[in-house]
């Protein structure tokens, strides 16, 4: 299987010959751009997926996939399609494998995002509104995908109120020819609100025979503990608790390999963040991504958790304020914004060095 953690070649992740799951990253827009799946799988991703890529952009020239859709250092990953009929998923599937070959191994169809701009055009979730047998319906999408590549095809699916609704579609993926599925245990009207489901998620697992890998709501080792015992999934993935802190991998296969959560004092778990931070930025340099990142939002998603966190997100705030950038070209932005990483940088290394001490070990 395509994400298999324990003959995955990760050294990274902390796993052994024991068997464990597998820990995903999320595809996620404005989040998974090459640089930051990079970074998460050297902290111990075991699969990593990009942003959404729309097929009719895609079909259509639009250059967004080849800048973001790529891997560093041909590390295996997943590309993740956005769309809203099958004929032009399919076609984008196509395409991609072919400009991703052999980095990418799994094409995976987007059939949750509940963001208005996307439901609106019928892509994301709205899929899952579909009849049953209608070009747009989920299963046709699947098996019109698998028809058209050679690689596994996955999707990512939301709920029901009905537990018996989503089960039925999660079956229809899975006869459509899917590898695998990941839902996430929350409607499409929930969006990220509320508490997700893993209860139904666990009765989809029972009934399927392809991995299932469950999505919403793991955000530390207890709540990874709790879905797995209540789920038995295949992997479990992580969305919006790694934005900013891809070490949230380190630390759940230090608990997956050891039993129990490692110890890690403030001005370690400083510094580990100021070594990500600029491990990010120096790959976003390096593959020319800086134009298309926001990296003061960016910077200001690694301070989440850290002391001093309100005053470095305002010295961020501060820096380059009255710059312009609306007519800057790409290499003029890429200046600009390579000249604000390293005084990023230098707030996070003040405020690391301070933490030492004020956090004496």
């Amino acid at each position: 299987m395509f994400f298999d953690s324990n003959l995955n070649s990760n050294p990274n992740s902390g796993s052994d010959n024991k068997k464990k799951p597998a820990l995903f990253l999320a595809p996620m827009a404005d989040v998974t751009n090459p640089a930051f799946r990079f970074v998460a799988h050297e902290c111990g991703a075991d699969f990593t997926y990009t942003e959404m890529i729309h097929s009719d952009g895609f079909n259509h020239g639009d250059p967004y996939a080849e800048n973001r859709g790529f891997s560093i250092n041909q590390i295996p990953y997943g590309i993740q399609i956005v769309g809203s009929d099958s004929e032009s998923i399919a076609k984008a599937a196509a395409g991609v494998e072919e400009m991703f070959s052999p980095s990418v191994r799994v094409i995976d169809i987007n059939m949750g995002c509940p963001s208005p701009p996307i439901t609106k055009t019928g892509c994301g979730a709205a899929l899952m509104a579909q009849d049953f047998g209608s070009d747009s319906h989920p299963a046709t999408i699947i098996r019109r995908v698998c028809d058209n590549v050679r690689l596994p095809v996955t999707a990512k699916i939301r709920i029901y109120k009905d537990d018996e609704k989503t089960i039925r579609l999660a079956k229809s993926i899975e006869d459509a020819g899917a590898a695998a599925i990941t839902v996430h245990g929350r409607t499409k009207d929930q969006f990220y609100s509320g508490k997700a489901d893993w209860n139904v998620i666990a009765k989809i697992k029972k009934e399927l025979s392809i991995p299932v890998i469950l999505n919403g709501d793991i955000v530390d080792e207890k709540s990874l503990q709790t879905a797995m015992d209540l789920t038995n999934c295949d992997g479990y993935m992580i969305g919006r608790a790694a934005i900013g802190n891809p070490n949230i991998f380190r630390k759940l296969n230090f608990y997956l390999k050891n039993g129990e959560p490692e110890i890690i004092s403030q001005p370690d778990e400083f510094a580990g963040r100021c070594a990500d931070l600029s491990q990010y930025f120096f790959y976003l340099q390096k593959y020319n991504l800086l134009p298309h990142v926001n990296i003061r939002a960016h910077a200001q998603w690694f301070t989440k958790g850290l002391p001093y966190s309100r005053e470095m997100r305002l010295k961020i705030n501060d820096l380059h304020k009255d710059v312009k950038i609306r007519h800057f070209s790409d290499v003029e932005l890429a200046e600009e914004r390579s000249a604000l990483a390293v005084e990023i940088a230098s707030i996070f290394d003040e405020y690391s060095e301070k933490c030492r001490r004020d956090f004496p070990e």
